[in-house]
């Protein structure tokens, strides 16, 4: 998981992000928005409407969090993101929905 200074915690970020452009990919739909922070910061919210059971809304959460860890340093500096699992994510393995993150923040020329 990320530290707590590189997450977005607050109910007003989220909303602020979301209000900014959306990406959709196999696995996650994201929402961003470039803002004055010097670091890139992330927030992870699954629904319970999605994910049924706390155990599945847990295991997509640590799926997209581990995607987030491993391309965080390639994020450049200003973005804000909300990631927002899918259905279909708790039934794949990590190294897909780092590759769907990675394809996806490429296609929108997020990261280089």
């Amino acid at each position: 998981m990320l530290p707590k200074s590189q997450r977005l915690n607050l109910k007003k970020d989220f909303k602020w992000v979301v209000a900014g452009q959306k990406l959709e990919s196999k696995y996650l739909k994201l929402f961003f928005k470039r803002g004055d922070n010097q670091t890139p910061r992330v927030g992870i919210a699954g629904s319970s409407k999605t994910f049924k059971k706390a155990t599945e809304r847990n295991r997509a959460r640590r799926l997209t969090s581990k995607a987030f860890e491993s391309i965080y340093s390639e994020l450049p500096k200003n973005i804000n993101i909300v990631a927002l699992p899918k259905a279909g994510i708790t039934s794949v393995k990590s190294d897909l929905v780092l590759l769907d993150l990675e394809s996806t923040l490429k296609n929108a020329k997020i990261i280089d």
